[in-house]
């Protein structure tokens, strides 16, 4: 199979699988409004989460194509690219970003106790399944606060732009498509990664970087950019803590449920630190809650230098 067509087959799968965890989302939600659920624990729990479905749902088709070291490259590669180009491009499009909630409430700690565990599960190159239950029993731990804690006034004011507009027999259509899409982009994500990194002979780490996980974050940056145009920029980096956090719990505990999983080079000697320094970044911008152009514009050259750095291993 040539290198044109399976970069083409790659470009759809990951569209597909997007668009999918989209359906997913939309649907979710209805069905979520109509059970009673707050917006605020669906726009938690069930968005928060919908946004790390293709990550999830690619992870688990390469554990079932036996190419493990793809999970943690892809969340690794993810998370970098949620902070350094999606914050970026943010801070870039704004004058300055002001952050008004009190992420010291949820956000924060959660991602610093997620990257934490991540950072230190990883340290010798597997994540096993004793492992995958402590980081799978520190996001229950993180459901159970988000359903416990009430809203503030910003989310609150949020919640009330929802709208209960679908019957239950569309939603759980849009539900069904979601999936179908879901596991049909992840199967043929991961099998046109494997194939291209073969054919061209490069490490799959590092087309699951460039590739899946960056293009599995395009979401986020759309969402991100138009944030921006409506003024909800400080709600959208709020939400980029919780998305790290949901990535490196349980996109990493569930397959690892199934098996080990294994880390190869690129994520050891470059991934993780690269992780490491762009979270503390993220995690002062956090506590002083502004974040000025010129400092989306350092995160965007550090981004740069990321890639720069990851073809070192081609």
């Amino acid at each position: 199979m040539s290198i044109i067509l399976l970069i083409l087959i790659l470009v759809i799968s990951l569209a597909t699988l997007i668009k999918g965890a989209d359906f997913f989302v939309n649907g979710a939600k209805s069905i979520g409004l109509k059970m009673g659920m707050s917006p605020f624990a669906i726009g938690v729990i069930i968005v928060g989460m919908g946004t790390s479905l293709p990550e999830l749902a690619s992870s688990i088709a390469a554990v079932f194509q036996n190419q493990t070291t793809v999970v943690l490259a892809n969340v690794v590669g993810s998370n970098i690219a949620n902070i350094l180009l999606i914050v970026g491009v943010m801070a870039l499009l704004s004058r300055k970003i002001v952050i008004r909630r009190d992420l010291l409430k949820s956000e924060l700690p959660l991602f610093v106790i997620a990257t934490a565990h991540f950072l230190f599960i990883i340290s010798d190159g597997v994540v096993n399944k004793i492992e995958s239950f402590l980081l799978l029993g520190t996001f229950l731990a993180y459901l159970w606060y988000i359903i416990k804690e009430p809203p503030s006034d910003i989310e609150i004011s949020e919640d009330k732009k929802e709208k209960e507009n679908n019957n239950i027999f569309k939603s759980i259509g849009i539900i069904l498509i979601g999936l179908i899409g879901i596991i049909a982009g992840a199967h043929f994500t991961v099998y046109s990664s494997i194939e291209l990194a073969s054919l061209v002979g490069i490490p799959l780490s590092v087309v699951t970087i460039l590739g899946i996980a960056v293009g599995t974050s395009l979401p986020e940056l759309m969402v991100s950019v138009s944030a921006v145009k409506s003024g909800d920029a400080d709600l959208a980096i709020g939400n980029i803590f919780g998305s790290n956090a949901i990535n490196m719990l349980l996109v990493v505990g569930i397959p690892a449920l199934i098996t080990n999983l294994y880390a190869d080079e690129v994520v050891m000697e470059l991934g993780v630190s690269i992780l490491l320094a762009a979270s503390v970044i993220f995690f002062v911008h956090g506590l002083s809650r502004r974040l000025m152009r010129w400092e989306g514009a350092m995160l965007l050259l550090f981004f740069i230098f990321f890639v720069i750095q990851l073809f070192n291993y081609i």
